[in-house]
């Protein structure tokens, strides 16, 4: 992959003159329960859409609104790079829920230092890992793409006398920030089947035309185990796979169709942001989002974040801790995001019902803030809570 490096400001268009940015309306905040640090929103689906930081009482520590110019902005966080503090994000466009456009790494200036073109919204995170032999580290993008291609898809109801349908295949990349070469390269429709899909061609996603392909596999999050193996996420599968490091091949999965462990008292679909937790052999602890919906089938339950333990030689799945929503009777049907906090809080991010929360390790929720009104189109792909270390234009004066 071509990384573009020019240092160049944020700043891509003109601010609209009808748009203002979005009011963090904080409803709950317990003092002495939350953890320092600020939020990170990028809302979409409502006039403002830009990058954000909020203040724990909802004052505006940075706006991005006028500097990304036209499009999305989604997965606005702060990262590591060259061993300091930076902020990344994805720009793109979007279209029946994956989008193409740019992985960005910023400095504290907010000067775009790395540019990953051509890629997918669903991940973009960036993973050190030290070399032994050196003691260099190296920083390695996880990135996603969607990209459609024609299948035999008359399985499926599509017919195929005189074409083949379509479908989009799902696509991970790791790329080495430092020579901008691609270290895995990974490919949904090469392991997975078709049939493993619980979303079957209709609508949208009619498998018809390219414009319109079969997005039977949706990948939602990447992560990679301290093994070098992969964690890749499935929400139209409802299945977590171990992608083999070396060879690309599936170790196991979790949920779907094909689970090759028991979930004992609990279950999960249509899931998005897996991270790794805890990686010790035999013993993996995974978090996520559970969306329980996905707009395409009916409702599996209220949305939650999960921390889950599995067994690897045992072959079971348990729930450690579930998060549930702050208001009962929500649906998030798109995004969400769980982060683990110092002291065990947790911040989730509840995708494409507009709000942000914090809980304790119990459960407790201490912090609840809301972008937009529920049941409207405002949503923010993924939320973040840290401390603000960026320099703008007030505090470099």
């Amino acid at each position: 992959m071509h990384l573009v490096s020019t240092i160049t400001w944020l700043s891509f268009g003109l601010l609209a003159a009808t748009q203002s940015p979005p009011t963090l309306t904080v409803e709950k905040n317990v003092a002495g329960a939350v953890i320092p640090g600020s939020v990170y929103l990028a809302p979409y689906g409502m006039p403002g859409a830009a990058p954000y930081v909020f203040s724990p009482t909802g004052s505006t520590v940075f706006s991005g609104l006028g500097k990304t110019g036209q499009g999305a902005v989604h997965n606005f966080h702060p990262c590591t790079y060259n061993k300091t503090e930076h902020f990344c994000l994805w720009k793109g466009t979007v279209t029946n829920g994956y989008g193409n456009g740019d992985a960005l790494v910023l400095n504290q200036q907010f000067r775009v230092i790395k540019t990953l073109p051509n890629v997918d919204f669903h991940e973009f995170k960036l993973k050190q890992s030290l070399n032994p032999t050196n003691g260099q580290v190296t920083d390695t993008a996880l990135l996603t793409s969607y990209t459609s291609v024609q299948r035999d898809l008359s399985a499926f109801g599509i017919p195929s006398e005189t074409s083949q349908g379509w479908v989009i295949d799902c696509n991970v990349r790791a790329v080495d920030l430092s020579s901008g070469r691609t270290v895995f390269d990974w490919s949904s429709l090469d392991h997975v089947p078709l049939n493993e899909s619980l979303v079957l061609p209709t609508g949208a996603i009619g498998g018809l035309t390219q414009q319109f392909a079969w997005d039977y596999f949706h990948m939602s999050s990447v992560d990679r185990l301290s093994s070098g193996d992969y964690i890749v996420s499935s929400r139209h599968t409802s299945t977590i796979y171990r992608v083999s490091g070396k060879d690309g091949s599936i170790i196991w999965r979790l949920g779907g169709k094909a689970s090759a462990f028991t979930l004992q008292g609990f279950k999960f679909s249509s899931q998005h942001d897996v991270r790794v937790i805890r990686d010790e052999g035999d013993i993996l602890i995974l978090s996520l989002f559970d969306n329980a919906y996905n707009s395409f089938t009916p409702p599996q339950g209220d949305p939650s974040g999960k921390i889950i333990e599995l067994n690897v030689a045992a072959q079971t799945a348990r729930l450690l801790r579930q998060y549930n929503p702050p208001q009962a009777g929500l649906q998030a049907s798109d995004g969400g995001s769980l982060m683990i906090l110092p002291k065990g809080n947790v911040c989730i991010g509840w995708g494409s019902v507009p709000y942000v929360t914090e809980q304790t390790p119990d459960g407790q929720l201490v912090y609840a803030a809301r972008f937009g009104g529920i049941g409207s189109s405002a949503f923010s792909y993924r939320a973040f809570k840290a401390p603000f270390r960026g320099i703008t234009p007030a505090r470099r004066a």
